[in-house]
C-alpha cells in the first residue's frame, strides 16, 4: 500500500480563495479535511466524488435566501447561484424577449434579494373612425338658372389606425398609437346648378332672360313676419319700394330687375330664407306686404352684374 500524498488545491468559497495542501482521494475528502463547512443547498464544484488532483479548483456557492416575483406572483425560495441568471435558470425560468428582469441577470446574488421577472406582451388592435366627405358643386346647362339637383349624396370614407399597447404583468405600461391611414376613401356630394336661361320670347322684355321665382313681401318696420327688419339693406340702400332680397348665388346684388305684379326693381338685399328661387319684395307699407301674400312671379333680368 502507498504512502499518501498530500494535494494543492484552491478552494474558492464565502467570498475567499484558500490555497491549501489536503490529503484525500476525492473532493469529499479533502473537504473534510479543509475548515470550509457545508451547509444544506450549498452547490459543490466539481461534484463530491471527483478524484483530486493537484492544481484543482475547487468551487462552494452557498445557497441563500431569496425572495422571487415572477408575473406578478411572490415565493420565498433558498437556492445556491452566483448571479440572478444563474437562480432563475435554477428555477427554470424561461424568459421572453420583451420580458425585463431586475435586478439585470448578471448581478451578484445576496440573501435577502429581491428578483422581480416582469412578464412583457405587446397586444395590438385597429381603430376606425369616419372621413367626412366634401361637398362639389357643378354647372348644369341642362338645369334651368336657379334650380339644383343633388347628382350624388355623398359617403364619408374611412381611417384606420393600430394601435400597440405594452402590457408589464398585466397591466397597460405605454400605448405607441400608429398614423392615421384612409382605407376607404370618400366620395363627395355633388350638387348640379342650373346654368341654362330662359329667353323671352315676346312682349316688352323679348330677348331678356327670366326666371319664375316664389316671391313673398315685407317692409322696413317691425311688425314683419319672423321680426323686424331695418331701413337699410344688406348692399346700404335705403330700404323701401323696388328694392327686393335674393340669393345673391342667383342674382347677384346690385342687378336691375323687371318684376311681374311689382314693377322694376334692384336686387338690393339679401334674407336668412331667400334661397335658390326666391324673391323678397320690399313694399313702404305693411299692409303692402300682407295684401301681396306668396305669389309666383317672372323675372326679368335686365342687366347682369
Amino acid at each position: 500500500m502507498g504512502i499518501p500524498v498530500p494535494h494543492t488545491v484552491h478552494i474558492n468559497a464565502d467570498g475567499t480563495t484558500r490555497n491549501q495542501r489536503l490529503f484525500g482521494q476525492n473532493v469529499r475528502d479533502v473537504l473534510a479535511a479543509s475548515t470550509v463547512v457545508l451547509h444544506t443547498g450549498d452547490r459543490l464544484t466539481p461534484g463530491p466524488d471527483t478524484p483530486v488532483w493537484s492544481g484543482m479548483e475547487i468551487e462552494v456557492v452557498r445557497a441563500v435566501p431569496i425572495e422571487v416575483r415572477i408575473g406578478g406572483q411572490r415565493r420565498q425560495v433558498h437556492l445556491a447561484a452566483k448571479t440572478v441568471g444563474e437562480a432563475l435558470r435554477a428555477l427554470r425560468v424561461s424568459l421572453e424577449s420583451a420580458d425585463r428582469v431586475y435586478p439585470s441577470l448578471g448581478a451578484a446574488l445576496t440573501p435577502a434579494m429581491r428578483v422581480t421577472v416582469e412578464r412583457r406582451q405587446w397586444h395590438a388592435w385597429v381603430e376606425s373612425r369616419p372621413v367626412p366627405f366634401t361637398s362639389q358643386v357643378v354647372n348644369d346647362a341642362a338645369l334651368f338658372k336657379g334650380n339644383e339637383t343633388v347628382r350624388s349624396a355623398g359617403r364619408p370614407g374611412l381611417q384606420q389606425r393600430t394601435v400597440k399597447v405594452l402590457y408589464a404583468d398585466d397591466r397597460p405600461a405605454m400605448m405607441v398609437p400608429g398614423p392615421w391611414a384612409v382605407t376607404v376613401p370618400p366620395a363627395p356630394k355633388v350638387v348640379a346648378v342650373g346654368t341654362r336661361a330662359t329667353i323671352a320670347s315676346r312682349g316688352a322684355f323679348a330677348g331678356r332672360e327670366y326666371m319664375v321665382f316664389e316671391a313673398t313681401a315685407y317692409y322696413p318696420g317691425p311688425n314683419n313676419f319672423g321680426g323686424g327688419v331695418g331701413p337699410r339693406t344688406a348692399i346700404g340702400m335705403i330700404a323701401g319700394r323696388g328694392v327686393v332680397a335674393v340669393d345673391p348665388s342667383v342674382i347677384p346684388l346690385g342687378t336691375h330687375l323687371y318684376i311681374e305684379g311689382y314693377g322694376y326693381a334692384v336686387a338690393g338685399d339679401t334674407g336668412g330664407n331667400i334661397r335658390g328661387r326666391r324673391v323678397d319684395l320690399c313694399y313702404n307699407t305693411y299692409d303692402e306686404a300682407i295684401r301681396f301674400g306668396r305669389q309666383q312671379v317672372r323675372v326679368f333680368i335686365l342687366d347682369s352684374h
